[in-house]
């Protein structure tokens, strides 16, 4: 039987930076309106997040800061979390 193999992780494997980053551009494209929209000041927790999520960006850590842009955006779509904060 034949295999199937996904390009997107044969390509996540033969270059994980480029993937890494990847997945940081779609998480931060999901985070922006999310975080943009809310009115009044972030909690503490969210701005924790991004602050956190920049660090790792600086030192040059785009698969965990991918990873946890991912679960913020994630947290913040979800609908029981609402407008208020995290």
């Amino acid at each position: 039987m034949a295999q199937v193999i996904s390009l997107d992780s044969y390509r996540a494997r033969r270059n994980p930076l480029v993937s890494a980053m990847q997945r940081l551009e779609a998480a931060v494209r999901r985070l922006e309106p999310l975080v943009r929209g809310r009115d009044g000041r972030l909690t503490p927790s969210i701005e924790h997040e991004l602050t956190v999520i920049a660090k790792e960006v600086s030192f040059g850590y785009p698969d965990k800061a991918a990873e946890r842009a991912e679960r913020l955006a994630d947290l913040l779509e979800h609908p029981a979390f609402g407008h208020r904060g995290a």
